[in-house]
């Protein structure tokens, strides 16, 4: 691999990296206007069932190449938690 490969490289892990982050900013300002719609609705602000379907829906399908099924579980459970905590303080 040459210098400028890992250059190229370096530079696409970052244009993902940003990706990234603007993904979780926009999952954040959801949680928000979510756990305004249950603090409306009397909603409790914790859906276990709803976290365990999502993570079951995606871990279904990942690519072979990819995170294997734990690391990527691992992900998510964290940004659900964060999410969650997320929900939870601005649902009161």
């Amino acid at each position: 691999m040459s210098e400028p490969e890992l250059h190229r490289m370096r530079a696409a892990m970052d244009a993902i990296n940003e990706r990234m982050v603007d993904v979780l900013h926009e999952r954040a300002r959801l949680c928000r206007r979510i756990a305004a719609w249950k603090r409306e609705n009397g909603q409790p602000a914790k859906d276990p069932a709803r976290e365990d379907a999502m993570l079951a829906a995606l871990l279904r399908a990942g690519p072979a190449d990819g995170f294997g099924r734990d690391e990527l579980a691992a992900i998510l459970r964290q940004v659900f938690a964060t999410s969650r905590d997320l929900v939870e303080r601005c649902a009161r």
